[in-house]
């Protein structure tokens, strides 16, 4: 009964650590992967992305592609010539997220998790 006294805090810790850094790979492979539809999208698309309305819509939909909460204002998309010129330019979109852990303990902690992509225009 002393060993398991001894070892359940350590075997806790390491089995919350696991769950938490699994949760935040998760994360960050959904926002690459958000990111990474969202700049497939604005690459094939005949309108400037940049360009407000077009922005907007960009914006919702990379909002949409991701698996949980993102705010669509925190979202960066940049172009690399405006108007875009296919095949010479390309487009990158960042999706910030602050991932918060779930644990007491650790639950004042934030780190910012980004998932990015970038793409040549087609």
């Amino acid at each position: 009964m002393v060993e398991l006294a001894l070892l359940l805090p350590l075997l806790l810790l390491i089995v919350f650590g696991i769950t938490e850094f699994g949760r935040a790979f998760y994360i960050k492979n959904a926002l690459t992967n958000a990111a990474r539809e969202g700049a497939r999208r604005a690459s094939v698309t005949t309108t400037d992305p940049t360009v407000d309305p077009a922005l907007a819509t960009l914006k919702e939909y990379v909002k949409g592609a991701c698996a949980f909460p993102v705010k669509p204002e925190a979202i960066l998309i940049e172009s690399t010539s405006t108007p875009p010129q296919h095949g010479a330019s390309s487009i990158t979109v960042t999706v910030p997220y602050d991932f918060q852990f779930m644990y007491p303990l650790t639950s004042k902690l934030n780190i910012t998790l980004t998932g990015q992509a970038s793409m040549f225009y087609e």
